[in-house]
């Protein structure tokens, strides 16, 4: 039997340039066992490291182990899934397209397990499961309520709640951090099954005393020579900038801020006029400040209910609670949402 590898070290890592494998019928057995072996748990790791920070060591550091060990561990799932999974040069590392294929599985598998484990460990002490529910902050008034009085029908489940950039909820469910969310889900993911809630429409924010404030909608047009203050939300900043682009409406100025009291200091400040998604000007609470449909065009953006489509240790939990917030809760508040708009 005669085992023939060419490989390349050098400070990154090393790369496989292609192995060659001759002689009688247990060579080719080994090669099937090297190239059929289930990856481990910790290379799995170690991969995801390294794809994270494009750099073995700084994966190493993560991991708190040795840059040749970490080497070592990808080399293995390299030969392990048969075919190279990272580029490698002197100073740099770069996912293949076969690395960038498996990178999402990967890490719901890494996930998968911790978060398993740690479900595990609870069973085990406190005999209670758990299920975790990420939402966009600007919802989360209108969701709470709905997940607490599903809780209180399930008193022996640990509800871990979590607040979440909205377009980062679709990659935390597809990768296992959470259950289920409440988000934006800007792409299609076949992994993911969506519900639509609500269509969040982007609003102006006047003033008491502004000129436009008697008015109860007012076109993007109306904008022209106004100094404006746009909330720096997923997706909103863009769409509103857009817009205005589109429609030839040139104004005064453009500032964005991250947080809805910055806004609003600055409105009292006679800096300009507001945009924001209507559900963050729900957080204002201020009478003195009025909000105002924005038209021709409107511009919304759909927030939805999500869950992962692959099944889980606990699906029955986690369809029990889809069930209850699609369809007893959500409809309430997406009714609620749809009143308030009409209201304006």
């Amino acid at each position: 039997m005669r085992i023939k590898k060419s490989i390349r070290d050098n400070a990154m890592g090393y790369s496989i340039k292609n192995m060659e494998m001759a002689g009688d019928t247990a060579s080719e057995e080994v090669a099937v066992e090297l190239t059929q072996r289930d990856p481990t748990l910790r290379q799995l790791t170690c991969f995801k490291e390294v794809a994270e920070h494009l750099s073995f060591k700084s994966a190493a550091d993560a991991l708190s182990m040795s840059q040749p060990a970490l080497s070592i561990a990808i080399r293995d799932l390299e030969i392990s899934v048969g075919t190279v999974l990272f580029h490698r040069s002197a100073h740099h590392v770069r996912l293949s397209a076969a690395g960038e294929a498996i990178r999402p599985k990967v890490e719901w598998l890494v996930n998968s397990h911790r978060v398993g484990m740690a479900d595990l460990r609870r069973l085990l002490k406190y005999k209670v499961e758990a299920l975790r529910v990420g939402c966009m902050p600007a919802v989360a008034h209108l969701v709470a309520p709905w997940a607490a009085q599903w809780h209180k029908d399930h008193p022996l489940v640990l509800l871990e709640w979590s607040d979440m950039h909205a377009n980062g909820i679709g990659a935390a469910l597809a990768s296992g951090e959470i259950d289920i969310g409440i988000g934006l889900n800007p792409a299609p993911d076949e992994s993911l099954e969506s519900h639509l809630v609500i269509e969040d429409d982007i609003v102006a924010v006047l003033p008491a005393g502004h000129r436009f404030a008697p008015l109860k909608s007012l076109p993007w047009s109306e904008l022209k020579g106004e100094s404006l203050v746009i909330l720096a939300t997923q997706g909103s900043q863009q769409m509103a900038t857009h817009v205005l682009e589109q429609q030839g409406v040139a104004v005064a100025r453009i500032q964005f801020v991250e947080h809805v009291a910055s806004l609003a200091a600055m409105l009292d400040s006679g800096l300009g006029i507001g945009l924001m998604p209507r559900l963050h000007a729900g957080g204002l609470h201020r009478a003195d400040l009025s909000v105002h449909a924005l038209r021709s065009p409107t511009l919304s953006q759909h927030i939805y209910l999500m869950r992962r489509r692959a099944s889980s240790q606990h699906q029955a939990l986690i369809r029990s609670c889809w069930d209850f917030l699609r369809e007893k809760s959500l409809p309430a508040f997406a009714t609620d949402f749809a009143s308030s708009r009409a209201g304006l």
